[in-house]
């Protein structure tokens, strides 16, 4: 717990067994209650290391980003819900940065564009870079005056329980463009969002989002298009 409130971390996975069991102990901290991982059809061994490592496995059949995302939160028992990767991107003390700004606000969302955070061999080059940024700034200038954002692709983020439970019914993506929604409608019902430094490592094994540019590039259409409609 902290502060007298229960936390749960929830980490959707794709076969990421090279990264699952170091991410799930890295996270293990003494005021975390309960670490979900999400398994999304994995087909190695994702799946018994999570488990193995002291996490609770839930299976969500439907292929995506999102939906895994979705079905931890649902499962998620917290008053604080921790968002994160499987692949050991982000590091576990971190999650001290984002408890101490939730007493503040609903939600705190964490960038990865911050000099000096980011770990040499980080997957972010120039487009993801830019083009981060660029949807980030696009998001501030549709709810101008509500929040100050440079990274829409991080999942690295928390949520109190109650905006949380305001909002989960609205959600509709289920794949990679799921973490510009989630912002999306937290702003349109009203919550109050934050965005903090956070450090970003080199992944463990390989993106299944934006493994080349003509992925990036395709996400990044897809989150254009959610951006200016939804």
């Amino acid at each position: 717990m902290h502060l007298k409130k229960r936390v749960s971390v929830v980490i959707p996975a794709y076969n990421e067994e090279k990264a699952i069991g170091k991410t799930v102990k890295d996270f293990s901290k003494p005021y975390v209650d309960e670490i979900i991982v999400v398994d999304n059809n994995s087909s190695d061994r994702t799946a018994s290391i999570a488990k193995k490592a002291g996490a609770r496995v839930v299976k969500e059949t439907r292929q995506g980003y999102g939906y895994a995302l979705r079905r931890g939160m649902e499962e998620a028992k917290g008053d604080i819900i921790i968002l994160t990767e499987g692949d050991a991107t982000f590091v576990g003390d971190d999650m001290e940065k984002l408890l101490i700004y939730i007493k503040d606000v609903d939600m705190v969302l964490g960038t990865r564009l911050t000099e000096g955070l980011m770990e040499k061999g980080a997957k972010m080059n120039w487009f993801l870079y830019w083009g981060n940024m660029f949807l980030a700034k696009l998001i501030q200038l549709r709810f101008w005056g509500k929040i100050q954002l440079t990274d829409v692709g991080c999942t690295f983020r928390a949520i109190r329980r109650k905006a949380l439970d305001k909002i989960i019914n609205q959600f509709e993506v289920g794949k990679s463009e799921f973490s510009p929604e989630m912002i999306i409608i937290a702003l349109k019902n009203g919550i109050k969002i934050i965005e903090i430094p956070v450090h970003y490592k080199k992944r463990i094994g390989e993106s299944k989002i934006t493994s080349n540019f003509r992925k990036s590039l395709k996400v990044g259409l897809k989150m254009i298009r959610l951006i200016l409609t939804r």
